[in-house]
């Protein structure tokens, strides 16, 4: 939303509540409440860039990541940004979106 006139720059479809957002890079992380799954969305057009589901990673059938939070680390160094994310029953890194 434009904070100036209240127009709506984008809009997505969205998964019903969802854990707290981070924001990283021109992008938000975030995990959906009804889905379960880790979402990215880039923020400059809207376009949902990632929608992991926790079930494909290896997890047992119904998993999902839990939407107490999604944390970001910015790069250092050589080391490209991180997001962290956790189902119940693991801790997972992936490499940031941007």
């Amino acid at each position: 939303m434009n904070p100036v006139n209240g127009d709506i720059i984008w809009k997505t479809f969205s998964s019903g509540t969802n854990s707290e957002i981070s924001y990283l890079n021109g992008v938000v992380y975030f995990v959906g409440g009804s889905t379960g799954k880790l979402h990215a969305i880039d923020i400059n057009t809207g376009k949902t860039v990632w929608k992991i589901d926790a079930a494909k990673l290896g997890e047992p059938n119904g998993s999902s990541f839990r939407t107490s939070a999604v944390y970001v680390f910015p790069s250092e160094g050589d080391q490209k940004a991180k997001v962290i994310a956790f189902s119940y029953l693991n801790a997972y890194c992936f490499e940031a979106y941007k």
